[in-house]
């Protein structure tokens, strides 16, 4: 069964939640260390889903996945630079 995205109730993205309960982020964090071969194991897993994705999309839905990405990405370094600035 595919997971929602969205929480039925609140519309709040359960992407948080998941991630959490992901084997690699509970192996990677299980020691509290996050090693350079392990960012590189992991950036490996990501391009080679990323890659698989890619050979599956319609060239508008390839943009549309394209453009949420991005936004995913800024989003994300935004809190990073936030969560600094208040640190």
């Amino acid at each position: 069964m595919s997971k929602p995205w969205f929480d039925a109730k609140t519309g709040e993205l359960l992407l948080h939640e998941y991630i959490c309960e992901m084997p690699s982020f509970k192996d990677v964090l299980a020691d509290n260390v996050i090693t350079d071969e392990e960012i590189a194991d992991q950036s490996k897993k990501v391009r080679m889903l990323l890659q698989r994705l890619e050979k599956t999309l319609p060239p508008e839905t390839k943009d549309l996945v394209t453009e949420t990405l991005c936004e995913l990405g800024v989003l994300s370094l935004l809190q990073h630079r936030r969560s600094e600035n208040l640190a």
